[in-house]
């Protein structure tokens, strides 16, 4: 059995938190973090990871929101794992990544930063409960590419309320003045539980939406970006290699409060609830893969990319051949322009990714 070469680490800890998040999260407290930190250590060590890894990803909450103790002890505890990692990133919010922070997980490996940026527009950040301002966030990647870390993604989140797309080209404009190698655009959902949905704030409509990306999508590309994935866009050679974990459809630890993980034919999600987990149970949620769900997820996952869905690895690995069994539906497909054939391969186009949903239940 393959092992998996990727490892998610989940810090659910926050300064703040924001109206829009659903994420498993809950404001720092030192009481729950120390035992947190060390449930973590353990659901770590169980799963005996005696191979290199390719990846591995910390996210939350906000990991920055550590204070430098208990980051040290935090990567002190994923040390062993990270000899010749390729890619080791982490996630920050602008205001709390100080620079003793930055040298620190520089010491440590850490090559590539996740900052969640969300607007530069002071009354975005404000209505989204965000505690820093564009001069923060310019600060802290100088702070970065001073230390040697220039592998730097920022989030963005489109269809605020009452965004307008001038709203959007202003946000692009300043971050395009940064030397910034990555950008993802969320559009923004709003969770039951959350302040926006307290509050009574609606989603965008879809055509709205459509239209945010659209802009997006060519300011960015006339910017030198690659659209790579669909809530994605790379400089030339920084696409997210763990990120690309999840979209080619391979296995991954996932440790932490709220982390999914896939190993071998289970995929699995560990508990939200911060007493269960900091009193050692996991309560797992559990999925066994079978043959039509690993189907599935396959083409979900995989054509999400413009690496595109393998015919020749979907062959050997269902017996099947994709072009013949749906010969009808891919030419329907290439004729609406969502798909091309490459090199063997299905790729979306933009538009189709756009619209994934049609591609997927043409295929399945």
């Amino acid at each position: 059995m393959n092992k998996p070469l990727s490892l998610y680490i989940h810090i659910p800890f926050c300064e703040h938190i924001c109206s829009y998040c659903d994420f498993p999260k809950l404001q720092y407290f030192s009481t729950f973090s120390n035992i947190y930190l060390k449930r973590l250590k353990e659901e770590l060590d169980s799963y005996h990871i005696n191979h290199p890894l390719k990846t591995i990803y910390v996210g939350g909450g906000t990991p920055s929101a550590l204070p430098l103790d208990e980051l040290k002890t935090l990567l002190e505890m994923i040390k062993p794992y990270s000899k010749d990692v390729k890619e080791y990133t982490f996630e920050a919010n602008p205001e709390s990544l100080s620079l003793d922070k930055i040298k620190l997980l520089k010491s440590f490996g850490v090559n590539r930063i996740s900052l969640g940026v969300e607007s530069t527009q002071e009354k975005y950040l404000k209505l989204m409960n965000r505690h820093h301002s564009f001069f923060d966030v310019r600060k802290v990647i100088n702070d970065l590419i001073d230390e040697g870390i220039n592998n730097i993604n920022v989030d963005l989140i489109l269809g605020l309320p009452n965004m307008k797309i001038s709203d959007l080209k202003a946000d692009l404009d300043n971050i395009i003045t940064l030397p910034i190698k990555h950008i993802s655009c969320y559009s923004l959902t709003v969770s039951p539980h959350t302040a926006f949905y307290i509050n009574g704030v609606s989603p965008q409509e879809d055509d709205l939406m459509r239209e945010y990306y659209d802009f997006v999508h060519y300011y960015l590309l006339d910017k030198g970006f690659i659209h790579y994935e669909v809530s994605n866009w790379a400089k030339e050679g920084y696409m997210s290699e763990h990120n690309l974990t999840y979209w080619k459809n391979e296995q991954y630890y996932g440790v932490g409060l709220g982390a999914s993980g896939y190993i071998g034919n289970i995929r699995y999600t560990n508990t939200r609830s911060i007493n269960k987990y900091n009193y050692g149970d996991l309560d797992r949620n559990e999925e066994v893969v079978d043959i039509a769900s690993l189907k599935t997820y396959m083409l979900m996952t995989n054509l999400r990319t413009i690496l595109g869905l393998d015919l020749a690895k979907y062959r050997t690995l269902f017996n099947e051949d994709l072009l013949a069994i749906k010969g009808k539906e891919i030419a329907e497909l290439i004729g609406n322009k969502l798909i091309e054939i490459n090199n063997y391969k299905i790729i979306p186009t933009y538009h189709g990714m756009m619209v994934l949903d049609q591609i997927i239940l043409a295929l399945l």
